[in-house]
């Protein structure tokens, strides 16, 4: 049996322009890190995450109060589960649909949509699911 350890006190700071965002890898693509970088990448990540033989990557991330992830969009669909907090959410660019989201909700970014998230006064915690798709299929 396998468990990885997810919670706030394991956290990491996320790279790039995403003031008050932190992350803990849950699950990575076994063929995403060469065997011997696997210790390398447990000390950084505060331990090992889930490797699986899976188009998937499954992280939890952790949204300071005022903490923002920088608009982007991605090649691939992603499901953003909100599991404590608030905050906002637009899909879309800076004219898209913009949605207020609690714990309890599901949001799905398609794939090249630019989304962003970002917080009010109160902290928001998600898991966060990277659907890779196979580029053979398209």
């Amino acid at each position: 049996m396998q468990i990885r350890r997810f919670s706030s006190e394991l956290k990491i700071k996320i790279p790039g322009n995403h003031p008050g965002l932190y992350g803990v890898p849950i699950q990575l693509q076994r063929g995403q890190v060469p065997p011997e970088k696997l210790e390398a990448l447990a000390r950084r990540v505060n331990g090992m995450p889930l490797l699986l033989d899976a188009e998937l990557q499954v992280e939890a991330m952790y949204f300071d109060p005022h903490a923002h992830i920088e608009e982007h969009s991605a090649d691939h669909p992603i499901l953003f589960l909100v599991i404590h907090g608030q905050g906002t959410v637009r899909i879309g660019g800076s004219t898209g649909e913009t949605r207020e989201i609690q714990a309890g909700d599901a949001v799905l970014w398609p794939a090249h949509a630019d989304h962003t998230v970002w917080t009010g006064d109160e902290e928001l915690h998600a898991i966060v699911i990277n659907a890779f798709q196979d580029k053979a299929a398209h």
